[in-house]
């Protein structure tokens, strides 16, 4: 038997596509006439028939790169599902990925070092046993994950999406979570279903350059919190092997300890009394606290939490209306109303109250109330452009220019997110080294005093 592709419709009028196996197109027409549908067009799917078929568009097919399928797809009448598969199979990349190979090695030359310090000393066992856990276990396991979060996960759902698209099946919830901001307020909107695939494909291009300024924005912010990290462990690891022999020295000769040596006696004892135990956790959590920050930051779902904190949230708020302005180029660009414009861009910002507001204003605008609500999170942005007509002789050059000014703006945006990124990490670091230089400063005179007057009293 053979297999064909075909599309059909039913009662309702509603396209049907998928795959099924007869014998021939007289078979297959009454195989969907049983069904209760009406055929509208079919085609043999084999090598010769794929290869007569495409003979043009095969090797373009085969040139696409990652990203620019699925609009190559919808500009070349190429089948959805085929870019769909050839977005799977291509190497994906993320700056988190990149950062494993260089912690598992990290891991390993710690526990190298340690290997070496217990060999000379004979003593540190457990030192080489939490390094030898940190290299063989911790790092592996954040690894794999890692690869699962952003490898395994993203290829099995791009399979089951062209299974589904190929089938002409629905696309299930789960899938549409894993689409970008833009892409799924575009897909879950009222627009019709041709608007809907000229804006994803005019969108696309725009998604690619807005998740490298992401994951730039987000590796930028990573930095230096990754070196206070590093400075945490450090301190935690001075504090419990290092701080207990000045102890034992102190209480040898019997010297009387100020506050802030006491102080530090304290903390070291508690440290102490954690061991390599606490050490480990210490490390763990200081390693799911920067995955937890890298991926919240990278998926903009605390972007409206973060966005009322001073300096910090208007970096969030930037790339929001970035986003917003980004949809609304492509819409408008794509002919879409005015107001469902609006409705769509606000609703893939990312704020819930941008989205609540967003519906008012298209309502606002669909009505032809003239009335401009204030948008405290939008401010910013020429909303105003889209509350005059669109109809008239210059609409079309009208158009043009409002999705201009709106996809400059874009960029614009995403440049300045970048940038008060850059700012927030030299605050970041210069708090770094705050912190740093005091509690070393701290621990330094703790332990520097009491020698002092040992030595005095020695003398």
């Amino acid at each position: 038997m053979t297999r064909y592709r075909y599309e059909a419709t039913d009662r309702s009028g509603i396209p049907i596509h998928g795959t099924t196996d007869a014998e021939s197109e007289s078979d297959l027409a009454r195989q969907i006439t049983a069904r209760g549908l009406r055929l509208i067009s079919s085609s043999e799917l084999s090598l010769n028939s794929l290869i007569d078929g495409h003979v043009m568009p095969l090797p373009r097919l085969y040139q696409l790169r990652v990203g620019e399928q699925l609009r190559e797809a919808l500009m070349t009448e190429l089948p959805a599902h085929e870019a769909v598969r050839a977005v799977a199979a291509e190497p994906l990349s993320h700056p988190l990925l990149g950062i494993a190979p260089w912690f598992q090695t990290l891991a390993i030359i710690m526990f190298v070092a340690a290997v070496g310090l217990q060999k000379l000393s004979g003593d540190f066992l457990a030192v080489v046993g939490g390094m030898a856990a940190l290299a063989f276990i911790i790092a592996p396991a954040v690894w794999l994950v890692l690869y699962v979060l952003y490898q395994h996960r993203p290829r099995q759902l791009l399979r089951i999406l062209a299974d589904r698209l190929e089938s002409g099946e629905s696309v299930p919830a789960y899938l549409r979570a894993a689409m970008p901001a833009e892409a799924r307020c575009v897909m879950t909107s009222q627009m019709d279903d041709d608007s809907k695939a000229r804006v994803a494909a005019e969108l696309l291009p725009n998604l690619l350059g807005r998740d490298f300024r992401s994951q730039q924005f987000v590796m930028t912010l990573l930095g230096p919190l990754m070196m206070l990290a590093v400075v945490i462990v450090a301190i935690h690891s001075t504090v419990l092997l290092v701080v207990p022999g000045f102890k034992s020295i102190f209480q040898d000769f019997g010297v009387s300890l100020p506050a802030i040596t006491e102080f530090v006696i304290s903390v070291s004892d508690i440290v102490v009394w954690c061991g390599f135990t606490g050490w480990a956790v210490v490390v763990g959590f200081m390693m799911t606290a920067l995955i937890l920050t890298a991926v919240s930051l990278s998926s903009g779902r605390v972007g409206e939490i973060l966005e009322s904190v001073p300096l910090l949230g208007m970096a969030f708020r930037w790339a929001m209306q970035a986003r917003v302005a980004r949809i609304l180029a492509a819409t408008v660009r794509c002919d879409v109303p005015f107001g469902e414009s609006l409705r769509t861009a606000t609703a893939g910002s990312g704020f819930q109250s941008v989205r609540n507001r967003g519906k008012v204003l298209a309502d606002e605008l669909e009505t032809g109330s003239g009335n401009m609500l204030p948008t405290e999170k939008l401010s910013g942005l020429p909303l105003s452009l889209l509350f005059a007509t669109d109809e008239g002789t210059t609409a079309e050059q009208r158009r043009n220019a409002v999705a201009d000014t709106f996809q400059s703006l874009s960029e614009m945006l995403d440049s300045a997110t970048i940038g008060q990124g850059r700012l927030l990490s030299i605050l970041l670091q210069m708090l770094t080294v705050f912190l740093a230089g005091l509690i070393i400063a701290t621990g330094l005179l703790a332990m520097v005093l009491p020698l002092i007057k040992l030595l005095n009293d020695l003398s």
